[in-house]
């Protein structure tokens, strides 16, 4: 558990909701265990028929907190992200996110598995992956090119550059507009709307949607295991070193 996610239900919806807006919500390893958790017994709970993802402050979440980001791992070993992806990958209850500000990384990739997603129309969406040497994660590089066909996907994946919250809507990421300020509003009250629905059909129409989920979690281990040697690969040193010094990075020494 964690005072970064504050985790509530009631009128048999589970709010979940990122609290760290002081690092505008930055997420950690401990936050992705108490969310994993709640969306894994969730799956249990006759009550619980709706799932929403909110976040305070100002963003949905940059992504991935770097300084606490888990060491390679080996065996049957799963980290928190991927237990957290697999949550959302493997849920049959529906989920709903509420998209302020920006959603970054895998606050964007994990978009993607979600069954209704609310963006302000002035929010930020980025994957910017390819910017700091690292491949994309969360199946996305499975999942996009499906939704959006692929040069639309390349667009977003080796460009990394960011669509508003408008675009992402054109674009089908996201399945609901709501203005500045109103996209928990709106995203609470289309779970209001699958709470009052048959719950176990409900649940079964998800699973048909969804359909064989074995080809997405492939991606996603293939990309995890990816990304964790990218994090020991020079050109993503060199692209950490520039943050740092707030400059262009240089790839022009690597083949």
């Amino acid at each position: 558990m964690t005072e970064h996610v504050n985790v509530s239900c009631e009128n048999h919806i589970l709010q979940i909701r990122l609290n760290r807006p002081d690092r505008n919500n930055a997420l950690t390893m401990a936050m992705y265990n108490t969310m994993s958790a709640a969306i894994e017994a969730a799956e249990s709970d006759s009550e619980v028929r709706a799932i929403v993802l909110l976040a305070s402050g100002d963003n949905f979440t940059v992504g991935n907190d770097l300084k606490d980001f888990p060491d390679p791992v080996t065996g049957d070993e799963a980290t928190p992200p991927m237990r957290f992806i697999t949550s959302l990958a493997q849920a049959s209850v529906p989920i709903v996110a509420a998209v302020e500000g920006m959603a970054v990384g895998i606050g964007a990739t994990m978009l993607l598995h979600l069954d209704s997603v609310v963006v302000a129309d002035n929010a930020s969406i980025l994957m910017p992956f390819i910017n700091i040497a690292l491949v994309p994660e969360g199946g996305s590089s499975l999942m996009l090119p499906r939704l959006l066909g692929y040069t639309r996907a390349a667009e977003l994946l080796l460009r990394g550059k960011p669509v508003s919250g408008q675009r992402a809507y054109e674009l089908g990421i996201a399945s609901g507009l709501a203005r500045p300020g109103m996209a928990a509003d709106v995203a609470l009250g289309i779970a209001a709307e699958f709470a009052q629905k048959p719950p176990a059909v409900v649940r079964q129409t998800k699973r048909l949607l969804k359909g064989d989920r074995e080809q997405i979690m492939q991606r996603v281990r293939d990309e995890e295991q990816l990304l964790l040697k990218c994090f020991a690969s020079p050109e993503h040193g060199e692209a950490m070193s520039a943050f740092a010094e707030k400059r262009q990075p240089d790839f022009s020494r690597f083949s």
